[in-house]
Parts: C-alpha cells; sequence; structure tokens
C-alpha cells in the first residue's frame, strides 16, 4: 500500500473518532482488538485490514469508502451526516421543540456558557 494511503486512513481514523468523541480504548473495545493495535493504526505504523475498515464504518455508522476516502472534505461532511449523528442531532433538536420559549431561551443561554468554559480544543486537521 502507498505510504500516502495509509498516512490517509490513519488520519481518517483518528478524525473519525475525534469527531465522534470516543478514546481509543473505546473504539478498540467497540472492534474487539487491542488498544495498543489500535493506536499503531491511527499513527500509520499499522495497515489495518479490511476486516477492520468493515468494522471501522459499521463502528462509525459510515460507508467503507469514508474511511477510506482521500479527499478531506468528504470525510468531513461524510462524518458530519453520519446515520448516528444525525439521529443525535435530531433527537436534541426535538427535545429543544418541546421546550417552552423561556425554557429555549434558557438553555441557549446555558449552552453559550458552558461553551465558553470548555477548554480550547486543539484544531482538526482538515
Amino acid at each position: 500500500m502507498n505510504l500516502d494511503v495509509q498516512m490517509r486512513i490513519a488520519e481518517n481514523i483518528r478524525y473519525l473518532r475525534n469527531v465522534f468523541g470516543y478514546t481509543q480504548a473505546e473504539v478498540s473495545d467497540g472492534l474487539h482488538i487491542s488498544r495498543s493495535t489500535y493506536a499503531l493504526f491511527e499513527a500509520g505504523k499499522k495497515i489495518p485490514g479490511a476486516d477492520i475498515i468493515l468494522d471501522l464504518a459499521e463502528f462509525y455508522h459510515v460507508q467503507v469508502s469514508t474511511v477510506l476516502q482521500t479527499s478531506n472534505d468528504q470525510i468531513i461532511a461524510d462524518a458530519l451526516y453520519s446515520t448516528e449523528r444525525n439521529e443525535v442531532l435530531l433527537s436534541l433538536v426535538d427535545t429543544y421543540h418541546h421546550l417552552s420559549p423561556y425554557s429555549q431561551g434558557r438553555l441557549l443561554e446555558r449552552a453559550l456558557a458552558m461553551l465558553e468554559q470548555e477548554p480550547a480544543r486543539k484544531a482538526t486537521v482538515i
């Protein structure tokens, strides 16, 4: 496998893990592999086999092509519009719309205050 492709896959699985907010241990547990093996995949030091790539796609509810994607823009779009992420967002929006206007305003105020308290996140490689 071309080293550029290998590193791209490593970047993609690291990106997906970060977008979905998982730790390496959580992903490796979900894939039934050791955390150290998964870390080697993310570092680009080991090439995941077809079975692991299929498992990763299933784990993140994305297509296999997303894991293998060579376009930064496309992996971002694929990750943001994955089935699992959409379900969470739809649930959040549904809950918001069931609140009174007063509670909606309070929720937005609280969310903004929480966002200000979040530690600065390192920019994701795009």
